[in-house]
């Protein structure tokens, strides 16, 4: 989205005066924002947050109006693709109207208005505009270092992610349905087994007392399917001692292959080092790196790295061995499964054999016992399919949950965006004189480098991580500016205060670069002296008669 204009009238400390601040539409400017503590240069911020969101984190709604007027009003003026919007919020009294190409938004038939905005209009979630597109030093989080869980939630919503979560929460849950449901089968199958062995037993105990002369038939049958039973049970117990072997074969292969992965992360950090010590200079600094101590660590490192190779061919070997030893248990296994199927079947064959035989007295009971357990057995059958079916929905979602995980999709869209978000910061390392590296890995972690060695983001002074979170901030804004063409806004609050001078002048420097490549209006609050020769505009604001107001005028 690109916003034309904003005004506003009793927000905060601003008094009944209408303010309003215009942006060029094809242009962008750089705004030099001047004024005391608590004049108001971060309620110009706050104001656009609430004309688009409706809320601004940390205030009440109540907290929003000046304290002496209180009939708060905004107004906002943006577009969206083909969509000219204009937005009007209000507080005492309550107003919230959305005009589309000068039209009122029908409400009727649609979701809630605000929700609309942000899913179907904006295209920035709140989250993103609050912590990226208006950076504040009271409470922007440093990329470098903020937990994994919150830059986690910003990556998602900067680049779209969230839909994949959604997605992935989803089928997660339909997966945990899934399973309850195979639960429920298993328990009507075994109560099925249990009647279907209730009936064979008193089927057995009529055939026993059965004086016929197909008496020693009958029990030759049912010998055999005693025998061809107990088969089955022992086939079945190897099977399982198989599968077990299979799995824990499996689980150490995985594990071998685990431990080859760190050594071969490690062998890569010894030959970034040796290389390192091999140009005989420091890249960043020129200092030699040829004494004695330096030639001995790079002996060290050949060592390290010769006996990590080692270790991983002998990992390699006994990788392939566990590998056999999988692929021989997964053959019998199966080899054991296709007997006890093939028995199974002779064991079909003889019971329906012995259904035949009803020379017995009780032959109505015995024809009742038969016709009890072939609907038992059917039952089973269909209940043994629907199980199936849900076990092999339940392993495709399982294959499609990994798919849309860490690892999977998003992981590949990660490896997309990192070569350019490091390109970036890379040059503008080296255009700020920085003394050590930036880049993030696959995972978003920030690894900082200095002289070949990792070093904590919390061992940087100050100003030197303010000079990093900048670098950092303005790559992803190029990044950002490609998902959203139409965003021309930003403000920094407070971001240069802890920065030498010549740091000031190189992020100023930078910053009316990118600006002006990419069109974004960008508001720089600071209550130390700035060059005035790079900024655009300026923008006064004082107090009068215990109001807010600013003025605004050209910097030639």
């Amino acid at each position: 989205m690109r916003i034309d204009y904003i005004e506003f009238k009793n927000f905060a400390s601003y008094g009944n005066q209408r303010q309003r601040i215009d942006f060029k539409h094809d242009d962008s400017e750089l705004f030099l924002t001047l004024g005391k503590n608590g004049d108001g240069k971060t309620t110009i911020a706050n104001a656009i947050i609430y004309a688009l969101y409706g809320k601004v984190e940390g205030v009440k709604l109540a907290d929003l109006p000046n304290r002496i007027n209180k009939e708060l009003h905004v107004k906002i003026g943006l577009k969206c693709g083909t969509m000219a919007i204009e937005i009007e919020r209000g507080i005492s009294p309550n107003k919230f109207s959305v005009l589309i190409n000068g039209v009122e938004f029908d409400k009727a038939g649609k979701k809630s208005v605000q929700e609309y905005l942000e899913d179907e209009v904006f295209g920035i979630p709140y989250h993103v505009f609050k912590n990226i597109i208006i950076l504040s030093v009271n409470d922007f989080k440093s990329f470098l270092t903020m937990s994994n869980q919150d830059k986690k939630q910003i990556i998602d919503r900067m680049f779209g992610f969230s839909i994949l979560n959604d997605m992935q929460r989803q089928i997660k849950d339909e997966r945990r349905d899934i399973k309850f449901d195979i639960d429920a089968y298993d328990a009507e199958l075994n109560q099925i087994l249990d009647s279907i062995a209730s009936v064979r037993g008193k089927l057995n105990t009529l055939l026993e007392e059965s004086a016929t002369a197909n008496k020693s038939k009958i029990q030759e049958l049912k010998d055999q399917l005693v025998t061809l039973h107990e088969t089955v049970l022992d086939m079945d117990s190897n099977r399982k001692k198989e599968e077990s072997s299979m799995n824990k074969f499996n689980k150490e292969y995985n594990e071998k292959r685990t431990e080859a992965g760190d050594i071969k992360r490690e062998i890569d950090y010894l030959n970034k080092k040796l290389k390192l010590y091999e140009s005989g200079h420091c890249p960043t600094c020129e200092t030699k790196l040829t004494s004695d101590w330096h030639k001995s660590q790079k002996d060290s490192f050949s060592e390290k790295i010769e006996t990590s190779t080692d270790d991983i061919k002998s990992i390699k070997a006994e990788m392939d061995s566990l590998q056999d030893k999988v692929l021989e248990a997964r053959t019998a296994k199966l080899d054991l499964e296709g007997q006890i199927s093939d028995n199974k079947v002779t064991m079909r064959g003889l019971k329906a054999e012995l259904m035949k035989l009803k020379d017995t007295p009780e032959g109505a009971d015995f024809d009742h016992l038969r016709n009890l357990i072939t609907e038992f057995e059917e039952k089973e059958a269909k209940k043994s399919a629907s199980k199936d079916q849900l076990n092999g929905d339940y392993n495709f979602m399982e294959i499609v949950e990994q798919v849309l995980g860490e690892d999977g999709v998003k992981n590949l869209a990660v490896k997309t965006i990192l070569p350019g978000l490091n390109t970036n910061i890379a040059a503008m390392t080296q255009t700020m004189h920085l003394q050590f590296h930036i880049r993030f890995d696959e995972k978003f972690n920030c690894i900082i480098n200095h002289l070949g060695e990792d070093i904590n983001p919390m061992t940087l002074s100050t100003g030197e991580r303010k000079k990093a979170d900048f670098i950092v901030i303005v790559a992803i804004i190029k990044i950002l500016k490609l998902r959203f063409p139409q965003l021309n806004l930003l403000f920094l609050d407070e971001l240069l205060s802890s920065v030498d001078h010549d740091g000031v002048y190189n992020i100023l420097k930078i910053l009316n670069q990118v600006i002006k490549e990419h069109k974004i209006n960008t508001f720089v609050i600071n209550h130390s002296v700035l060059p005035h020769e790079i900024f655009d505009k300026k923008i006064q604001i004082y107090r009068e008669n215990g109001f807010s107001k600013f003025t605004i005028e050209s910097i030639d």
